[in-house]
């Protein structure tokens, strides 16, 4: 505290100074809060494994034309999709499993009726639309069953995925591993089929929940077979898409 206050210059000195330390305290907290944030995303990026390629479940009819066509997906694609603009979707499968102890899973049994719920009504919104395709519930001629599996699932640490920092180094990134095929509906004959895997973005933010980083490999995942419907059909150029 100051006792001369006559002089303009001690006033001045008075109102800056509080000023300049509160600064200061904020600067350091802040540099201690990253930190401990770096510390934190070193260890849990040391001990954490991304979702990696996984073993073959049977769940699809025929792998054997699924060709490699990125780091995380096989992918096939018949040239008769162009004949099917109808589409079931069945339920989609859980065939990954969980420790038999339910105090030691990773998920509860409503949050992977959650995802499977999400998953299914997530391909109902992309095939349909912007003037896409229908949903039915027969089969018919014409008609595709799209057949769905999640072969694996890893959850999201909320607490690390909503900091920059963190995510940059991969830390806290949940993530899945699916099967699926397009089949005709009435023949079964494989029209399409795809083994996917993958953890979140670093970059895309998703939140607080478990489920979040797998919802967006579903997004992805969705938006990349309408994609490849819409080729086959001709909707947009890019030839034969695998």
């Amino acid at each position: 505290m100051y006792l001369r206050l006559s002089g303009v210059a001690g006033v001045r000195e008075q109102s800056v100074r509080p000023v300049v330390c509160n600064v200061r305290l904020k600067t350091r907290m802040h540099r201690a809060r990253n930190r401990f944030l770096m510390a934190l995303a070193a260890l849990t990026a040391a001990c954490a494994a991304p979702v990696t390629e996984q073993a073959r479940t049977g769940f699809i009819s025929d792998y054997s034309r699924l060709e490699k066509v990125s780091d995380n997906a096989y992918r096939y694609t018949s040239d008769k999709v162009k004949d099917y603009s109808l589409f079931v979707i069945d339920k989609p499968a859980i065939l990954f499993e969980q420790t038999v102890a339910i105090e030691n899973r990773e998920f509860t049994d409503e949050e992977i009726d959650e995802l499977a719920v999400y998953f299914r009504q997530r391909l109902q919104k992309v095939l349909t639309e912007n003037d896409g395709y229908d949903i039915v519930e027969q089969p018919g001629p014409g008609v595709a069953r799209l057949r769905i599996a999640i072969t694996a699932l890893d959850a999201t640490n909320g607490a690390l995925n909503v900091s920059v920092i963190t995510k940059a180094t991969g830390a806290g990134l949940g993530g899945a591993a699916m099967e699926g095929e397009l089949v005709d509906s009435i023949t079964n004959e494989q029209l399409a089929a795809a083994v996917q895997w993958g953890s979140g973005s670093r970059v895309l933010r998703a939140g607080f929940t478990k489920l979040g980083d797998a919802k967006l490999q579903i997004n992805r995942w969705t938006a990349n077979l309408r994609e490849r419907i819409d080729i086959a059909h001709g909707r947009i150029p890019g030839g034969a898409k695998k």
